[in-house]
C-alpha cells in the first residue's frame, strides 16, 4: 500500500511516495529515503560534508527535551496555534521550520486538530536528533504528523501545498515560505519579545539591552496581525542549567555571569514573546 506525501525528494523534486518502511520519489531515478525506526526521514541533501553536524547537538537538545516537558513554555505553541486560528482561515496542513525536539509542533498539531481535520503536518529540523525526537512523540498522538531532517531554506515540500507555517524562535525562510504556502497562506513567526528572560539576561551581563523588535515584513507577505504574550517563571536547580543551555546566551554569556547563574538555587523571570502573523500575496 502507498501513501502520498507533499513531501518531495531533496535529488530530483518530484513528490516522494510512502511505502512501508521508506519513501521513494517517483521521478526516473525512484531515490529511496528509508524511515528511521524512531519514526522521521532523513531528507537532508545528500552528499554535504556538514550534514552529520546541522542543526542543534544531543546535548542541547537534550536540555530543551528536559525544559519543554515540565511545560513552561506550552503557552508559547498554543497561543501560537491560537493567533492562526483568529485569523479565520481554514487549516488543514502546516510546516513547522525548525522544529527543535518536536515539543511546540506536537502542541500546535493538537490545538489546530480540535478546530478542524488535519490532512498533513510535518516538523522539519536540520538535526537529525531533533527530527527523531519530535517522531517519538507523534508515535503517541493520532494523525498524520511527521518529521523530518531537513533545510528549512531548501524545504523538501511542494509549492503550494500547505495552508500556513509555523517559525518558533527560528531563522524565518521568507523565500520557502512564500514557495510552499498556499495563495493567502499564512505564516506565523514568534519571537522573542524585548524583555524575554529579562532576570536571567540581568544575572548573566548585569545591564542587558533590550531586544530590538522584529519589523520587517517578509517579501512577498503581507501583516494581518500584531500581538504578544508575557508571564513569569520559576526555575529551580537542574532546570535553570536546561533553559540556559537551550538559549542564545549560552554562546555569548561571560563566564563570571554563567557561573553567577549556575550557582543559584531558583530564578524567577518573565517570559515574554511577540506573534506576527501573515498573509501571502
Amino acid at each position: 500500500m502507498t501513501e502520498n506525501t507533499k513531501f518531495v525528494c531533496p535529488v530530483c523534486r518530484t513528490r516522494l511516495i510512502k511505502e512501508g518502511g521508506s519513501m521513494y520519489c517517483t521521478g526516473e531515478r525512484r531515490h529511496c529515503y528509508d524511515i528511521a525506526s524512531s519514526g522521521y526521514v532523513n531528507l537532508l541533501p545528500p552528499g554535504k560534508k556538514n550534514n552529520r553536524k546541522a542543526g542543534d547537538d544531543a546535548e542541547m537538545l537534550s536540555c530543551r527535551r528536559s525544559f519543554l516537558s515540565a511545560g513552561y513554555y506550552d503557552k508559547i505553541s498554543d497561543e501560537a496555534a491560537a493567533v492562526a486560528l483568529r485569523t479565520g482561515r481554514k487549516i488543514s496542513s502546516f510546516v513547522d521550520a525548525g522544529c527543535g525536539e518536536g515539543h511546540h509542533t506536537v502542541r500546535i498539531f493538537k490545538n489546530l486538530s480540535e478546530n478542524s481535520p488535519l490532512g498533513f503536518a510535518a516538523g522539519l529540523d536540520a538535526s537529525k536528533h531533533g527530527a527523531a525526537a519530535g517522531a517519538k512523540k507523534a508515535a503517541v498522538i493520532d494523525g498524520n504528523l511527521n518529521f523530518a531532517a531537513a533545510n528549512i531554506f531548501d524545504m523538501p515540500i511542494e509549492s503550494s501545498s500547505v495552508d500556513a507555517i509555523f517559525s518558533l524562535f527560528a531563522p524565518v525562510p521568507d523565500a520557502e515560505a512564500a514557495r510552499i504556502l498556499t495563495p493567502r497562506g499564512l505564516l506565523v513567526v514568534c519571537s522573542s519579545g524585548s524583555r524575554h528572560l529579562w532576570q536571567m539576561r540581568e544575572v548573566l551581563y548585569g545591564e542587558p539591552r533590550l531586544s530590538p523588535p522584529l519589523d520587517k515584513v517578509p517579501l512577498g507577505f503581507r501583516l494581518l496581525s500584531a500581538s504578544s504574550l508575557s508571564y513569569e517563571i520559576t526555575v529551580r536547580g537542574g532546570e535553570i542549567k536546561d533553559l540556559f543551555t537551550m538559549t542564545p546566551f549560552y554562546y555569548r554569556s561571560p563566564r563570571e555571569g554563567r557561573e553567577r547563574l549556575l550557582s543559584l538555587p531558583s530564578l524567577t523571570t518573565e517570559i515574554s514573546v511577540e506573534y506576527k502573523v501573515y498573509e501571502k500575496i
